[in-house]
């Protein structure tokens, strides 16, 4: 019977252990490393609340959801991988390691429809 006590009373010192972990130091904008994150709207950009992330680098660009098209801004988390974002007009525009973008509201604006994560720590 105190076997079983001292197991139990360690099983749930792990498990409230475990919850308490602070989160990865990569983590910025509510962006969890190592992904591209889209904020549908600024009111997610300002809460910290990405609508969407993509982590898989690719050799083509993947087509994005509902929740990231036309994103308001997207963030970066990663440390040594470039982000490439297509653009509605099929520009292009890169995001280095931990850069972000916003969308621009000028008389053209272009939406981002697209997303390419690459091994590549800087945007040729």
């Amino acid at each position: 019977m105190r076997k079983n006590t001292i197991v139990i009373a360690v099983t749930a010192f792990l498990a409230v252990g475990a919850g308490a972990v602070p989160a990865h130091a990569g983590s910025r904008f509510g962006c969890v490393y190592p992904r591209v994150c889209f904020y549908q709207t600024s009111t997610d950009w300002l809460a910290r609340k990405p609508t969407a992330s993509y982590r898989d680098m690719t050799s083509e660009f993947q087509k994005l959801g509902s929740r990231a098209e036309g994103s308001y801004a997207v963030y970066n988390s990663r440390i040594d991988d470039s982000a490439w974002l297509k653009m509605s007009d099929d520009s292009r525009s890169c995001l280095g390691p931990n850069d972000n973008w916003f969308y621009d509201q000028g008389d053209t604006p272009e939406r981002v429809m697209g997303v390419q994560i690459v091994d590549e720590d800087e945007c040729y």
